[in-house]
């Protein structure tokens, strides 16, 4: 693939307009909502925005932002119920994220800014076509004189893209040229008669057991690097279970801050993760990814799988029947209960497909580059909302 035709998002001044923006975070997901949330706020704030956040589990941020905490960041955990907020406290933009709802108080407070703030709801990320027709909608609240705006985070231009900040694409331009430079189209591809490098994130997971005795009678080495989850235990009984194998050689790697894990993921070949921001960085890793889904009590997540695997695996670069043996191993991961969960002989037709893979992985991020991000996308909306 060439990479001349990447598409590349530098910084832009901060909307004269825009002073401060105000974030509101609560965690339910391990560290998702908070790792969409800090780098949505590091993304602004290298951009020159003033950013305060809200969130009741401010301790995860240490871990996640690195040894080098960025300025123009404020913050500030969950108020409290009895907390009181004045207009002169409000933000120009408040983005709540995930539906989490700014306390009562803040909210009146909203309401008595002379000029109203842009009000934001940053919703799931999803691949379902519905959301394009709910991105930007309004939502006027029921008491006071206040709009809410839905922002829908998606992968097709009606949508408000992803995180991708400026630093990021840029590392992704320049691996893209190294390799076009090299002319080897499937760097860091797998060999199946070489090795294989896993890494592992994810929820627990009943298959783990069969799946790591499939590895170990694998004829490649396998490389299995398990970061800080469910799993880790899991893989501790296995092991205490078989001693003396060797195969696979995995390796409990500790947890690391956000752009270290974005260069983790670089160095692996098929990455399952789990969550938002994971499942984001995996795509812009440009390597194969099984997406282990948070569930819902509806499945309403098993609707959100589909529809990212329709759109990731449309490219037409895999045959119908290595499309066939990708999805059958993504739903056996999500649902191993399901028929046809039996992964004796899905992985290895996914071992051997992994070149074609590796290549539709580099294609798919080939398309979210030419995507506008979502922090210049935002901004530019709430640029037209504060006035």
């Amino acid at each position: 693939m060439s990479a001349t035709g990447y598409w590349m998002n530098f910084p832009a001044a901060s909307p004269s307009n825009i002073g401060r923006w105000d974030i509101f975070c609560r965690v339910i997901d391990n560290f998702g909502d908070a790792g969409v949330c800090w780098r949505l706020a590091a993304d602004l704030a290298s951009r020159g925005d003033s950013v305060r956040l809200f969130i009741d589990q401010p301790d995860l941020l240490a871990q996640l932002q690195g040894p080098t905490p960025l300025p123009h960041i404020d913050i500030c955990p969950w108020p409290t119920a009895d907390a009181q907020f004045t207009a002169a406290d409000v933000a120009d933009v408040v983005l709540e994220a995930f539906a989490c709802d700014p306390p009562a108080a803040y909210i009146e407070a909203m309401s008595q800014r002379a000029t109203r703030p842009a009000w934001i709801n940053l919703e799931y990320l999803s691949a379902e076509n519905w959301i394009e027709t709910h991105h930007r909608l309004p939502s006027p609240h029921p008491r006071y004189a206040l709009t809410k705006h839905f922002f829908f985070p998606g992968f097709t231009p009606g949508t408000g893209g992803i995180l991708r900040e400026p630093t990021r694409t840029a590392e992704i331009v320049e691996q893209a040229q190294r390799q076009v430079q090299a002319s080897v189209p499937n760097a860091g591809g797998l060999n199946p008669a070489e090795s294989l490098r896993i890494l592992l994130f994810c929820y627990e997971q009943a298959l783990i057991p069969a799946w790591l005795t499939i590895l170990a009678e694998s004829t490649s080495t396998v490389v299995l690097d398990v970061t800080p989850c469910p799993a880790q235990a899991q893989i501790r009984q296995w092991q205490s279970e078989h001693p003396g194998h060797s195969q696979p050689c995995i390796r409990a790697l500790p947890f690391v801050s956000q752009p270290d894990f974005d260069h983790l993921l670089d160095e692996h070949d098929l990455l399952f993760v789990r969550g938002e921001d994971s499942f984001v960085r995996a795509q812009l890793a440009g390597k194969p990814l099984i997406w282990h889904i948070y569930p819902q009590t509806d499945d309403a997540h098993r609707v959100k799988l589909q529809a990212f695997y329709d759109r990731y695996l449309g490219l037409e670069v895999l045959t119908a029947a290595e499309q066939d043996v990708y999805r059958k191993v993504v739903k056996a991961w999500n649902n191993p209960s399901a028929p046809g969960s039996d992964l004796t002989k899905l992985w290895p037709a996914l071992v051997k497909q992994m070149p074609a893979m590796l290549e539709n992985a580099r294609q798919w991020r080939h398309l979210l580059l030419q995507q506008v991000d979502l922090v210049s996308q935002l901004r530019e909306f709430v640029a037209h909302l504060v006035k």
